[in-house]
């Protein structure tokens, strides 16, 4: 609820300070006091209001600071998300420098004037001739509706349900691919395992490849550089390192029969001529062991050939083929786990959505019956205010594609003031003082413990008098059992309805606005003089108590 408010330089206004109270207030005075201006400061520090020129004294600056005391949970939670208050005291304020430059805050941290706006909406409900009411929003004439009617089970289910969905597309969010999008990437790696599956070699063994490709591709010069040895170990120099040894041997054998230490050398001989032995038939040997298989070679090159092509492909080395093709079966195993987990929760999510259309069908079913019932009720209540030809209707438009946390009604509130006119969207109503008797209306048939805390009604009594305006006097004061309401009226059966009582006057030396909170007399005399005018007489004063009593 509003608690206080504080305005400085602004329009009439030199300096007030006002406390509110519970229940229903009322400003009343002459015309042309300024109680509208009230309602006005109000809407420029909620952010509601266009800045023009609105200082008094062009040398000074504005300020207008707006107090309230918060119970409602959903304004406490916005309050808290927006990290501008954690506990139920909510502070407006606005300053306006002399350059006409607008700052807001609230609770001393500064905001823009649509953060100020969205806050401000959920506190204060304005009806006013000009003012961009809440009723006039469709959101807002379902949110009546629904309050209307008994389906908080239903909405429930339904914030549940897409609750869970919103949850499984998070999850699915990280991979930000359609099915279509997984059977693209599965097929491509399929195909990509396949290819190296069916060439690709162990490290070892394509170094054991590359050993024999290089050998046979090189047989015939091995076989030729073989041939060359085994030449100089037999034939060169017409003499071969056989027959040299063997003429060595001989010596030494005559040596020894004359000296045993020749020994030594002779068998170093023996040994060498034993090695030159073997080294011819180690040629020999390795010589016929050579492959000269062609087609061997040809197999080896091709192979060879493939496994550099696939290395420049995937861009390493041929050796790191086998640790590609590993890393590509993990990841195929864990797009194929993707896409089962997106399967399993698109269906999932298909399973919600059915749920949500059943609760969401029920649920158009209920508002389209009791909509019958609000439409007269609302009807009923408005011809006791004057608007006798005046007809209420609800239009509900159903679209089962929509997905939201309020199903998929679109609602729309109707109305006709008069017998010739047709069924109009509420925004067309020219009078202000029709559209805000009809929101009272239907605020009194759909309140609930959701809705702004405080409302203002701003030339409610606009067009009605007598009966009509002690009526209309009776619903305000019974709005105000559940909410504050703040009224500016000029009908002395509405003011004298209410707990508290403020005079707006000005100041006719300064020219400036000002308030007076009345009670007792004070109170009394002003409702006379509403009745009467100036001059009070006992007549007027009589029933003036008659009213408040």
């Amino acid at each position: 609820m509003l608690s206080s408010i504080y305005i400085k330089n602004f329009a009439i206004i030199d300096e007030i300070e006002i406390d509110f109270h519970k229940n229903m207030s009322v400003l009343t005075g002459e015309t042309g006091a300024g109680k509208s201006i009230l309602i006005d400061a109000i809407n420029v520090v909620l952010g509601n209001k266009k800045i023009k020129k609105i200082s008094r004294n062009e040398n000074l600056d504005t300020e207008i600071i707006c107090q309230f005391q918060i119970s409602n949970k959903k304004t406490l939670e916005l309050l808290k998300e927006k990290d501008l208050s954690d506990n139920d005291e909510c502070i407006f304020r606005r300053k306006i420098n002399t350059k006409n430059i607008s700052k807001i805050y609230i609770n001393d941290k500064p905001v823009t004037s649509a953060t100020a706006k969205i806050i401000g909406d959920c506190i204060i409900d304005i009806h006013g001739q000009h003012e961009n009411q809440l009723i006039l929003s469709n959101d807002e004439q379902r949110n009546r509706l629904d309050n209307f009617i008994d389906i908080n089970i239903e909405m429930a289910n339904i914030r549940d349900i897409l609750l869970e969905i919103n949850n499984i597309k998070k999850e699915l969010s990280a991979s930000m691919m359609s099915t279509n999008e997984y059977e693209e990437k599965i097929s491509l790696l399929e195909f990509e395992i396949k290819e190296l599956e069916n060439e690709v070699i162990d490290p070892i063994d394509y170094e054991n490849l590359s050993e024999e490709f290089k050998k046979l591709s090189n047989s015939d010069l091995i076989n030729n550089k073989l041939y060359e040895c085994k030449n100089l170990i037999e034939n060169d120099s017409n003499v071969d390192i056989n027959t040299l040894l063997s003429k060595i041997n001989k010596n030494l054998e005559e040596i020894k029969n004359i000296d045993e230490d020749s020994n030594k050398i002779l068998d170093i001989n023996i040994d060498i001529l034993d090695q030159v032995k073997n080294l011819s038939k180690s040629i020999d040997s390795y010589s016929n062991s050579l492959d000269n298989d062609k087609e061997r070679l040809m197999f080896l090159n091709e192979k060879i050939l493939l496994l550099n092509n696939l290395a420049r492909k995937y861009g390493v080395n041929e050796k790191d083929l086998v640790a590609i093709l590993n890393k590509k079966i993990d990841k195929l195993y864990s797009y194929k786990k993707n896409r089962k987990n997106f399967e399993d929760s698109d269906k999932k999510i298909k399973e919600f959505l059915e749920r949500y259309h059943t609760i969401a069908a029920k649920i158009s079913k209920i508002r389209s019956t009791k909509a019958i019932i609000l439409e007269k009720n609302i009807t009923n209540e408005l011809k006791k205010l004057g608007m006798s030809d005046c007809q209420f209707k609800i239009e509900i438009l159903s679209d089962n594609k929509l997905v939201s946390r309020s199903g998929y009604d679109k609602v729309s509130f109707l109305i006709k003031t008069n017998k010739k006119s047709s069924l109009l969207p509420l925004n067309v109503i020219a009078s202000g003082g029709e559209l805000s008797r009809l929101s009272l209306i239907i605020q009194l048939e759909t309140r609930s413990n959701d809705d702004c805390e405080t409302m203002i009604f701003d030339e409610i009594d606009t067009g009605i008098g007598g009966a009509t305006s002690e009526v209309l006097g009776n619903h305000l004061s019974e709005l105000s059992e559940k909410t504050q309401v703040l009224c500016v009226t000029l009908l002395a059966q509405i003011a004298a309805k209410s707990k508290h009582h403020y005079l707006v006057s000005k100041d006719k030396n300064i020219s400036s606005t000002k308030l007076t909170y009345l009670d007792g007399d004070m109170k009394v005399n002003e409702i006379a003089r509403m009745i009467g005018g100036i001059k009070l007489t006992d007549k007027t004063l009589q029933f003036a108590k008659e009213l408040i009593d």
